[in-house]
């Protein structure tokens, strides 16, 4: 991602927060009032994502999905994703990243990206509802298929064979987890449980990454080991408003929708680029600093808003923030290699591709 990026942000807020992209053929929103605007207007739908020739399992899981569907099925799917996620055990991160980190006494280098940030939030899922260590096991093996669902369907064989093995799991044990739903509600609940490990995954990896780079770089390592979850979790907060893992989401007008003197027209497109939201002068005071004391900080929109909003955000930011508090409470030295990580080139999230941390 352009490192100016956000100078860039900066003046399209300034001189055009709502202007025709004529090149991408959609409008773009760049401040927070109009961001919060599109996401929270009934008339703005989730773009459809193409099924190919998909089947089985998946493609019954795929539109069933709160994350991709839209109403009239949305409103199911968000109950049942919301019942899952609130029937969900507690889970502590530390026994799990002391199966995925090196031990204290004899350190060692870890690739944190394919390491930990790409297993442990399916893993912290999975365990909170109580699945087997093979289960989750097997339902890690598949998740890089698994996690294409979310996009338009390239490889729908390879779906299939992987949704046909996790499928059956998932639906065990949400049977043995919640007794008593109707064969409608099951199916949801199965689809949304499934959901919800790829929806931790997605906003919880690059988090987890972006989280260390900005201890490491502005505070004293050394310091770290007195600070409480309070401190990590301002900590984190504050690096989703900054330096938001998410920079912009699409949503399609199903209506005409007027924002600042301009008509969007039925049918169009719409970028909605939170990123440039979130550093808002007219919302967050100073916006170009970083202030984990700022007391409005939760107002940032890189989860969204509305009834699309990702009701997994502050479940992510807990998981990271008690990640961060397990590192440096648990070794007596934590450093990432690199000098400078190699990022995935993705123009619509922040995302660290590799780093190495060494851990002592």
């Amino acid at each position: 991602m352009d490192a100016d990026i956000y100078q860039i942000y900066r003046e399209r807020r300034e001189k055009t927060p709502v202007c025709w992209d004529e090149q991408r053929r959609l409008w773009a929103v760049y401040s927070y009032r109009f961001c919060q605007q599109v996401l929270s207007h009934p008339a703005t739908l989730i773009p459809p994502v193409a099924d190919g020739n998909l089947g089985g399992p998946a493609l019954a899981v795929k539109h069933r999905l709160v994350r991709i569907s839209n109403p009239p099925a949305h409103d199911l799917a968000r109950e049942m994703a919301l019942r899952m996620f609130r029937g969900r055990r507690p889970a502590h991160a530390g026994p799990l990243l002391s199966r995925l980190l090196p031990a204290p006494a004899s350190g060692g280098t870890v690739e944190w990206v394919s390491q930990v940030g790409r297993v442990l939030p399916a893993m912290h899922i999975l365990a909170g509802f109580g699945f087997s260590d093979g289960d989750i096991g097997l339902i890690l093996g598949q998740l890089p298929v698994i996690l294409k669902i979310m996009a338009p369907v390239t490889n729908a064989q390879a779906l299939e064979e992987a949704f046909a093995m996790v499928y059956p799991i998932v639906d065990r044990q949400v049977a043995t987890v919640f007794p008593g739903l109707t064969k409608e509600t099951q199916e949801y609940a199965v689809s949304n449980l499934i959901g919800l490990i790829i929806q931790s995954h997605d906003a919880t990896k690059g988090l987890l990454s972006l989280a260390l780079l900005h201890l490491l770089r502005r505070e004293d390592p050394g310091m770290l080991a007195s600070r409480d979850m309070d401190f990590f979790l301002s900590y984190v907060t504050e690096v989703l408003r900054y330096d938001s893992p998410v920079h912009n989401t699409r949503r399609v007008l199903t209506e005409d929708v007027h924002i600042d003197g301009a008509t969007l027209p039925a049918g169009a497109t719409v970028l909605v680029v939170v990123a440039a939201g979130n550093r808002d002068p007219t919302i967050f005071e100073r916006p170009e600093e970083f202030d984990r004391h700022r007391p409005n900080n939760l107002s940032m929109l890189t989860f969204g808003h509305g009834t699309h909003g990702c009701i997994a955000g502050m479940y992510c930011t807990l998981l990271a923030a008690e990640t961060m508090s397990y590192l440096f409470h648990t070794y007596r030295k934590v450093e990432v290699v690199e000098s400078q990580p190699a990022y995935e080139p993705l123009a619509n999230v922040l995302m660290v591709k590799e780093m190495h941390v060494r851990l002592a």
